[in-house]
């Protein structure tokens, strides 16, 4: 029997069997173990009695859902791939179904903790060549918007079109419109980010002057940040740690968001929590359209995860505070 769950239809020792080959592999399989219970129930509801992934079984597990994205279809089909594949090695002549994926191929980053440390000394250290007045209140911009998106998970999007009218500092609440799938969600500041907060504001109003509808305005204040100053500022900083590698898969923007994911999971399973009856609260706070979004999502990162997991430093290390404006 897995750690997590009870498997009890006819595929139950293959699946027990390749969760415990890939466990002893070191990887966590923590979304796929989840992914083969629900096949399981699957197989039960169906009433299959033999043990062999045939075309049609693949067909129907295979069909996209009502409440279900393209993206969490993908999820369930690579590891029932998965165990076809190990079920082959051992003989039993099973439908391989082909990887069912988005257009792009390219793999979650996941930074380590040592590289997080690293990004926001750069992103703190970092002085404007021109030494105009503008320029030193984006620099502080920017050192708010990625603490947001590292202790906050939120999109680039979301963080960026902040309005002052969406940011409630005195109960550290975000509230986010509308956002992607077009869900409305509160997320919770860390207090120590409230806190940081409610200094910047007060800079940015008494000693930038700066009256604006944005959290986050551009270099003109009447207007948002684009993405693409984002990614660029983003980019300017990690080109700085020792860690950027020519040709080496490179962080995004984005990847803070993936960060926070894998370090919230690691936490939980740290300290005993099972992942499934978390999904629920994460999938709400991450805004996403369903805990299955949620599970795949963290199926992207799941190897990066095991490095973070290795080094057992989620818990203790800490970015520098911003440095207060002079």
């Amino acid at each position: 029997m897995s750690g997590h769950y009870s498997f009890t239809s006819c595929f139950a020792p293959f699946i027990e069997s390749v969760i415990t080959e890939k466990r002893n592999a070191c990887f966590q399989y923590e979304h796929a173990e989840w992914i083969l219970h629900k096949f399981d129930e699957f197989c039960n509801q169906e009433q299959v009695e033999t043990s062999v992934i045939t075309q049609e079984l693949a067909g129907k597990w295979g069909t996209l859902r009502k409440t279900e994205t393209k993206v969490t279809l993908a999820g369930r089909i690579s590891v029932l791939r998965q165990l076809s594949l190990y079920m082959q090695a051992y003989g039993i002549k099973c439908y391989v179904p082909r990887n069912f994926t988005r257009k792009s191929n390219r793999s979650a980053y996941v930074l380590s903790i040592e590289e997080i440390q690293s990004l926001f000394l750069e992103i703190d250290s970092y002085q404007p060549t021109i030494n105009a007045e503008v320029f030193h209140r984006l620099a502080l911009e920017y050192r708010i918007l990625f603490r947001m998106l590292f202790y906050c998970g939120l999109r680039v999007s979301e963080a960026r079109k902040l309005r002052l009218d969406m940011v409630d500092l005195e109960n550290g609440v975000l509230k986010i419109y509308q956002s992607k799938g077009s869900n409305d969600r509160l997320v919770y500041l860390p207090d120590d980010l409230r806190q940081l907060c409610c200094e910047y504001l007060k800079i940015m109003t008494v000693k930038y002057k700066i009256k604006s509808e944005w959290f986050f305005p551009a270099s003109d204040p009447a207007r948002v940040l684009q993405v693409a100053s984002v990614g660029k500022r983003f980019h300017r900083a990690w080109e700085q740690t020792p860690y950027a590698r020519e040709g080496a898969l490179q962080p995004t923007v984005h990847s803070l968001r993936h960060t926070f994911v894998v370090l919230k999971m690691n936490e939980w399973m740290k300290s005993g929590v099972k992942l499934d009856n978390m999904m629920p609260y994460l999938s709400k706070y991450l805004g996403h359209s369903s805990p299955d979004d949620t599970f795949y999502y963290y199926h992207q990162v799941e190897e990066a995860f095991s490095i973070i997991k290795q080094k057992d430093q989620s818990a203790s290390f800490v970015i520098p505070e911003v440095a207060d404006e002079k």
